[in-house]
């Protein structure tokens, strides 16, 4: 049955993905909005609602482990696995604005979240600080890119235009809901395998949840590099981490103040910082990331999982 729930979720996934890129995509041609900020904003949110879920009940059943290592977890994967694989399949062209503006946003607040750890909990006002940056940011952004001349759209996208607007929102939650709710059968799936193993919560957290609420990302980036969407793909990566610290990390803990467990401050964090931050050598070395970017990526993420499951604590 867990394999069945496995292969069930995977496949509404990729039909999820589908429906929210073209969404997406379409929503940016008919307001004439960037792609990267699409990609930051509807595209993210969308990908990140399954960390949301699981984080937020984790909070509530008095499992803060999950919660936490769930957000960690999950910004490791979407830096290391998601845009790992995506950029081995279809090397990806990152522009020095990125770099400039939407890495240095994610780098800060994965900063602040190691800062506000070090206590071993993450209080209702840092949660409320975290949301009210995240509201600034997204501000800051939609401004700039009022002001800024606007990205130019791949040809093969066009048809976007003449789609009815209530179409595309139907995309949007359609796509949204194939996702959350195929990460939740992956994830059902998944972690009564790992439970009837024997394995920790933390690590679950880590591993197994994280690759499951991380999937959406995964999903979506294929679709959206396969489509020539780089915008859209480099922001979902970088928007999701964002949202995860401080939409999710902020909205749980407003509800329940989260524990941070010492493991995830000593040890987890800051192999999300590291991965966060390779980005910027990678992307100020190349014009793109490139297949072997990709494959550093990927066999990072590895080396992590590998020392989790072997010493985890």
């Amino acid at each position: 049955m867990e394999f069945v729930l496995i292969i069930a979720g995977l496949v509404i996934l990729v039909f999820g993905g589908d429906y929210l890129v073209k969404g997406a995509s379409g929503i940016a041609l008919k307001f004439n909005m960037p792609s990267m900020l699409v990609g930051m904003t509807v595209v993210a949110l969308g990908t990140s609602s399954p960390e949301l879920v699981v984080s937020v009940r984790a909070a509530l059943a008095g499992k803060p482990d999950i919660s936490t290592g769930n957000v960690v977890g999950s910004n490791v994967a979407n830096v290391c696995l998601i845009l790992g694989i995506t950029t081995i399949i279809f090397p990806v062209v990152i522009k020095k604005s990125v770099l400039k503006n939407d890495w240095v946003a994610m780098m800060l607040a994965s900063i602040l979240f190691y800062f506000f750890a070090l206590n071993g909990e993450i209080s209702r006002w840092e949660g409320i600080l975290f949301v009210g940056l995240l509201a600034a940011f997204i501000t800051f952004s939609f401004v700039k890119a009022n002001r800024a001349a606007k990205d130019a759209i791949p040809d093969d996208l066009e048809s976007g235009k003449s789609k009815n607007i209530w179409i595309l929102l139907l995309y949007i939650i359609f796509g949204t809901a194939g996702l959350v709710y195929g990460a939740k059968w992956f994830l059902e799936g998944a972690e009564s395998i790992a439970r009837n193993l024997g394995i920790s919560d933390r690590v679950i957290a880590i591993t197994l949840v994280a690759f499951g609420t991380s999937v959406p990302e995964l999903a979506a980036s294929i679709i959206a590099a396969i489509k020539k969407e780089h915008d859209i793909f480099l922001g979902n990566i970088i928007g999701s981490n964002l949202f995860n610290i401080l939409a999710i990390l902020g909205i749980t803990s407003i509800i329940h103040p989260i524990s941070v467990a010492d493991e995830i401050i000593q040890s987890d964090v800051f192999w999300m910082l590291a991965t966060s931050f390779i980005l910027l050598p990678m992307g100020l070395l190349g014009k793109k990331l490139s297949r072997i970017d990709g494959s550093i990526l990927f066999v990072t993420y590895l080396i992590y999982i590998t020392i989790l499951l072997f010493n985890p604590f």
